[in-house]
């Protein structure tokens, strides 16, 4: 379909790559909307065992530095929000914010995986364009803010403007060929349009 729009409108292959994601995304949403929510894929506990696995985790890991504090503030604020929802009998809320909540907790691995002196390299792979996940993030920020709009206020800008921090570190250690750091880095801002979407996904009706 890209490879369509680019042959008969002449519109950027890049471009139309993002056109056609925020088309796809909008048609998913309009589809949740349309649907009740869906049941549970586990027991009515798994939200509940989730979200206490998240906080164990956030007890053996304590946050290092502004960013990873700011972080954990986000993952307590949604898994607070998912156990609420969890206990007003709204699962796929409470799944949502639990995804949410965990997509705030991994960046925080990220990070302290880059302030570790033990840096463990990047196991051998495929050969593959390094910068391709890196492109793929840079047209997930576009979308992100597509999903801030659709969450109620207050709003996360804070998480949007880390997910842009976060890339901006991915691309400056790309270009000093600091690979490790790169992916860690990418992989966070990755995870922060994750949780946007999934903080948009809980606003449906």
């Amino acid at each position: 379909m890209a490879v369509l729009l680019h042959l008969m409108f002449g519109v950027p292959r890049p471009f139309t790559t993002l056109l056609l994601g925020i088309v796809m995304l909008m048609a998913g949403l309009a589809f949740l909307v349309a649907q009740p929510p869906p049941p549970g894929r586990d027991d009515p506990k798994a939200v509940e065992r989730r979200i206490e696995e998240i906080r164990n985790w956030l007890e053996r890991n304590p946050p290092g530095n502004r960013e990873q504090k700011e972080l954990s503030s986000f993952v307590q604020r949604y898994l607070d929000e998912a156990a609420a929802a969890s206990n007003a009998g709204r699962r796929f809320q409470a799944q949502r914010f639990t995804d949410a909540a965990d997509a705030c907790r991994r960046p925080i691995d990220h990070l302290q995986h880059i302030a570790s002196p033990n840096q463990t390299p990047l196991p051998p792979g495929p050969p593959e364009d390094p910068g391709d996940h890196l492109r793929q993030v840079y047209f997930r920020l576009r979308l992100a803010g597509f999903f801030l709009q659709q969450i109620p206020p207050p709003a996360p800008v804070k998480l949007l403007d880390l997910a842009r921090e976060f890339y901006e570190q991915a691309v400056n250690a790309g270009q000093t060929k600091k690979a490790f750091v790169e992916d860690e880095y990418t992989k966070a801002a990755d995870d922060l349009t994750h949780a946007l979407e999934n903080l948009a996904q809980a606003a449906l009706p």
